[in-house]
């Protein structure tokens, strides 16, 4: 097998504003007494010279941050060279006359930010605390997870919404708890003493994120696939979140789908990718890969290693048992009589009183199930080759005549 590692950078983004001096790096706020929930956030920030306040000594944690200032933080702070080769954006407000034309530019070229619906861009307006949720989410690549009713505590955040789906995001992450307990305030301008917070927060408990990326302009990501005849991907879901995030088409050209890998938890998982060449609407040509997902905690944070599987691996048959039916012992054979174990191995379900064995092999079996009681069950076990790009035989069980 050829081992692939993912990697998706992640960037240490923190709030500065462009103000008018730059503070020592024991700097204290007058305005920022340490009662202040987001005081410490803002002393850290301050003394690593990420944020400045005024002349007059004072960091003013109540007034608006724009957006024009915003890309202008977020480019310094993402390591960008703003200053060499950007494209224009093709906002109708920002001439390249405009101080923040080039960190604008460079942020919109990198699907960071974004500008209004007639075109411009508004580098003066205040930034919303829905548009700063988006920001961050896309700036650290936060897991891009899905979201019912059910799980949304704010009455002003629709999840089936792009600044809605990133607020939740933030809110499972820990990083916001909303202006009330049940009202985030998607709409309200954020203060610099609120920026200051999120933005730390963000840094400090983003996962580590990783992205495989579409390889040629011509190809789609279409589906994470599970396969119908086995549960074997049931565990994956404790162990990594995944998703396809779809590109754009744009004036240059189509940007370029990615699936988004998260770590959940240490341990061995498989996944399945499909998609198109060409748009999925003309469904040109199917192609597929599967993978090997290892997660890993190096140096104290889960890590996502990918792997390319060429094999298939042992897949379970399912036995369906009626409840309080207890399982002593299996015999598996060919349907020739050829025994292949005395013992089978099996194991159960925490949902169901159902049992599982694994095969590893094509061919027509019969299991012989022996009950606590003395009673026996026999099974019928079809196990098909599975299509190329599937790691999993294809299994069907079925309960024949009791022996008994």
């Amino acid at each position: 097998m050829k081992k692939i590692w993912m990697t998706f950078g992640t960037v240490a983004l923190a709030l500065s504003l462009p103000l008018s001096s730059m503070a020592a790096s024991n700097q204290k706020f007058t305005d920022v007494p340490e009662t202040k929930h987001f005081a410490e956030a803002v002393n850290e920030l301050a003394e690593r010279h990420i944020i400045t306040g005024y002349a007059d000594g004072m960091f003013k944690p109540g007034n608006p941050i724009t957006r024009g200032q915003a890309a202008a933080i977020i480019a310094k702070l993402m390591g960008l060279n703003p200053d060499y080769m950007v494209k224009d954006p093709g906002f109708k407000d920002v001439s390249k006359a405009n101080g923040y034309h080039n960190a604008i530019a460079k942020l919109a070229e990198l699907e960071v930010i974004g500008g209004y619906e007639d075109g411009s861009f508004g580098p003066n307006d205040p930034v919303k605390r829905g548009q700063l949720a988006s920001i961050l989410v896309k700036a650290f690549d936060l897991p891009r997870f899905a979201f019912n009713e059910n799980e949304n505590p704010y009455h002003d955040v629709k999840a089936n919404t792009s600044h809605g789906a990133n607020v939740l995001i933030l809110h499972k992450l820990g990083i916001t708890t909303g202006v009330t307990n049940d009202r985030f305030g998607i709409n309200e301008w954020v203060t610099r003493g609120q920026a200051a917070k999120l933005m730390q927060l963000t840094e400090r408990v983003h996962p580590e994120t990783h992205s495989l990326k579409t390889w040629g302009s011509m190809l789609r990501f279409s589906e994470i696939m599970t396969d119908k005849d086995t549960d074997e991907f049931a565990v994956n879901s404790e162990l990594y979140h995944a998703v396809i995030i779809k590109g754009r088409q744009t004036p240059s050209g189509y940007t370029g789908d990615r699936v988004q890998v998260t770590p959940l938890k240490e341990g061995r998982g498989t996944m399945q990718l499909g998609g198109n060449y060409g748009m999925e609407s003309q469904n040109i040509q199917r192609y597929y890969h599967k993978y090997y997902v290892d997660v890993k905690k190096v140096d104290g944070k889960l890590k996502v290693q990918l792997l390319y599987a060429s094999d298939v691996l042992k897949t379970r048959a399912r036995l369906k048992l009626a409840m309080g039916e207890e399982v002593e012992n299996i015999r598996f054979v060919r349907t020739d009589g050829e025994v292949l174990s005395g013992n089978m191995p099996f194991e159960g379900y925490a949902d169901s009183p159902d049992v599982f064995i694994r095969v590893n092999k094509p061919g027509s079996f019969i299991a012989t199930v022996r009950f606590t009681d003395g009673k026996e069950a026999r099974y019928a076990v079809e196990v098909k080759v599975p299509d190329k790009h599937m790691l999993y035989y294809k299994v069907e069980t079925s309960k024949m005549l009791d022996v008994n």
